[in-house]
């Protein structure tokens, strides 16, 4: 734990005068709007689960969504904190596991946090499988919690089977980042352009990268060999879908989405959000998906903190304290 020591000046405080603390709104899961496979455990934990580890083989792919009654100010600086865990992923070749498209020991398909102001509202959601619950959703912000390598090659983009990206396409609908790159000739990634979203679920074809950050394109093997030029975030430290909980943290700075993994910075990326979904208010929540791999997919807790008002009625409190250290100085001048 790192301990800073700061020293506060008179005019420092006279600045901490104008502002109220952060208020944090803990926002009960049973609260949210349910849609798809989202259920909440009978088990007295309050716990959300998006979808369970069930082998789903035909369609439809299963998708869950939840999401918050009312909306948030989203162009205002803000933070969105919760918890969760994936656990009992399928693994293939262990008694009593049904047969499923195990991902050397990973589960699917991962969840996302979603930040919308669709037409949809509160009943929105998306493709599930691969989609995870969000591809479809338009005016959308996502940040994508993947726990499976789409094995088709050329592995449309996808760096592993354990990373976080944060998506948007604005108005048009949004989509992970594994339907929107397709591998060049050459053997490089390309991130930029791309046809290979499926004409059967949506039309137009995706013809944009979706991703404005990730982890895991750093410079190193990928899928299928190296990725040629490709430098950014490194690949997570910890493994998604262990069974842990883990806490995540979505930090909006006005201009900049910060992503804290267990209170460590794992990915950023300059954004307008209120440009990005149509509007200065949107609401927040959650998708998940999956099909032939699976887990169970749950949030365990939510909160959404807001950035600190100004309050001029509390500007008496360190005038005084100004104020008392002056009369103190002199006091002891006097003394001198």
């Amino acid at each position: 734990m790192r301990i800073h020591i700061v020293f506060i000046s008179a005019v420092a405080l006279v600045g901490l005068a104008f502002t109220t603390p952060a208020f944090a709104d803990t926002t009960l899961l049973s609260t949210l709007d349910l849609v798809g496979t989202s259920t909440f455990l009978k088990n007295g934990t309050g716990t959300l689960r998006l979808t369970n580890n069930t082998v789903v083989t035909g369609p439809p792919s299963p998708a869950g969504a939840a999401w918050t009654p009312t909306q948030y100010n989203v162009a205002a600086p803000f933070s969105a904190n919760f918890q969760f865990q994936f656990t009992d992923p399928c693994l293939n070749g262990l008694t009593g596991n049904p047969p499923c498209a195990n991902d050397n020991g990973h589960g699917g398909d991962g969840i996302a946090f979603l930040i919308q102001n669709s037409p949809q509202g509160t009943s929105a959601i998306g493709v599930g499988a691969g989609g995870m619950g969000f591809l479809g959703i338009p005016d959308s912000v996502a940040v994508m919690l993947d726990t499976y390598q789409n094995a088709s090659p050329p592995y449309y983009g996808d760096p592993s089977n354990n990373y976080i990206a944060i998506n948007t396409r604005g108005s048009s609908f949004n989509v992970p980042q594994h339907f929107c790159t397709k591998l060049k000739k050459t053997g490089a990634y390309e991130l930029t352009a791309s046809d290979d979203l499926p004409s059967d679920l949506f039309s137009p074809y995706c013809t944009a990268d979706p991703t404005l950050a990730m982890t895991s394109f750093v410079t190193g093997k990928g899928p299928k060999g190296s990725m040629p030029g490709v430098v950014g975030f490194p690949a997570l430290k910890v493994d998604m879908d262990n069974g842990d909980v883990y806490d995540l943290e979505v930090v909006y700075t006005g201009s900049v989405l910060d992503i804290y993994l267990d209170s460590k910075l794992v990915l950023a990326a300059y954004i307008d959000l209120a440009a990005e979904v149509g509007g200065p208010d949107a609401y927040l929540g959650f998708t998940a998906g999956t099909q032939n791999a699976f887990q169970n997919q749950d949030i365990l807790s939510f909160s959404e903190t807001t950035i600190p008002e100004p309050a001029w009625g509390q500007l008496w409190v360190p005038l005084t304290m100004i104020l008392a250290a002056a009369l103190a100085r002199r006091w002891r001048r006097s003394k001198v």
